[in-house]
């Protein structure tokens, strides 16, 4: 039976701010710890032994399903509490069966794939795509539209985004191809989604958004419209309140603030585009996604903190770890915060995962981060 979702918050409008009082009825979850001692920061779900059922692969390890047992996959050294390893995007790279790994970096610069060694074991080979420059981490999304996820890394001194396909003079039979961004584009924060209502991805940035052009040779075009900070990535393409255009969702990954940013149109077919806050009791919602996690056919906001992003040297970094979903009342142009996890160990960390990984038809995530990988089983359908 489908539970129905009862929002119970009240909300008081300060000076332009928004009070958040204590929600009831939420969607409940359950936090499995998968490893407390846990460094790495993003985590991916796939069936990587092909035995049926999902795993997690975060960092130099793979938890093997359904006991979550700790499988070693390849070294990372640490680097002032940061791994090469900032992304784990799953996909069958290699056309192999075997899925494997995308991956990005900020140490090294790098977007590259680690190449799932199937059944015959060994180790899992590491192979560079492309140097970019500095990445914070990389988002899986279909932004030529031909059903097959492309890979768009956040870096802050270029932009690309890239895509692959079976060659067989390639190595491994696998062909990369690289499209070139503005350079304007690049920054702290990226996203991607249909700004414009034309049916084609375009890619937001921090100080505006890059526009698809209508043939695949041609030039993206550069709009700088807005300029919003160091953002989160993603930065959410998302229509808000239901009136048929997109709106953006960001927070501030390195301060405190979540804002949603909403369009509209201003004089000689010009958009605009006007701030609205969401929350700003807690710091570094790095990383955020639009979920449905209580099954009524809208998405959810659903974020967190980051943990020690800074190593504690953010704006409330040191503050106690929270995960929370949002949910947006458009009669009353309001959000309604619900607590997912707060003053536990587990935080939201750089790039997280949502699937319904125990197949019983609603969402879980994965949260990893500096303070260990821990699974939040959504109880939607146990109740």
């Amino acid at each position: 039976m489908r539970r129905k979702h009862v929002a119970c918050s009240v909300m008081i409008l300060l000076a332009g701010h928004i009070a958040l009082a204590a929600p009831a009825g939420e969607v409940k979850f359950k936090m499995h710890t998968i490893n407390a001692e846990s460094k790495f920061e993003a985590a991916g779900v796939l069936d990587v032994d092909k035995d049926g059922q999902l795993d997690i692969f975060c960092g130099g390890f793979w938890y093997k399903a359904p006991r979550w047992e700790k499988v070693f996959v390849r070294e990372l050294k640490e680097l002032d509490e940061y791994f090469v390893d900032f992304a784990n995007l799953p996909a069958d790279v290699d056309g192999d069966g075997w899925t494997d790994i995308v991956n990005a970096a900020w140490h090294n610069k790098a977007i590259f794939w680690v190449r799932n060694p199937g059944k015959a074991g060994g180790p899992w080979d590491v192979h560079i795509v492309d140097e970019l420059g500095n990445i914070e981490t990389a988002l899986a999304v279909d932004i030529n539209g031909d059903k097959q996820l492309d890979y768009l890394p956040n870096c802050v001194t270029d932009a690309a985004w890239y895509e692959y396909k079976k060659d067989p003079s390639a190595k491994l039979g696998v062909k990369w191809i690289k499209h070139v961004l503005p350079k304007e584009a690049a920054g702290h924060g990226i996203g991607a989604g249909d700004v414009n209502g034309d049916g084609r991805i375009d890619i937001v940035a921090p100080r505006g958004w890059v526009e698809q052009p209508a043939k695949a040779d041609g030039p993206w075009e550069w709009r700088q419209e807005f300029d919003f900070g160091v953002t989160s990535i993603p930065i959410l393409v998302h229509d808000v309140e239901g009136d048929g255009d997109a709106d953006l969702i960001y927070g501030l990954g390195h301060d405190y603030g979540l804002f949603w940013v909403e369009q509209g149109k201003g004089g000689a077919g010009k958009r605009t585009w006007t701030r609205h806050e969401i929350d700003k009791s807690w710091s570094q919602p790095h990383f955020m996604l639009m979920v449905d996690l209580d099954n009524c056919g809208k998405a959810e906001l659903l974020t967190g903190k980051r943990y020690r992003a800074h190593n504690g040297h953010d704006p409330g970094g040191n503050d106690p770890r929270c995960i929370y979903y949002y949910q947006f009342d458009a009669a009353k142009g309001q959000w309604m915060r619900h607590t997912v996890s707060e003053k536990g160990p587990a935080a939201f960390g750089i790039q997280n995962q949502v699937i319904d990984i125990d197949g019983d038809g609603d969402l879980d995530f994965v949260a990893p981060g500096k303070s260990g990988l821990y699974l939040f089983e959504n109880l939607l359908r146990k109740n």
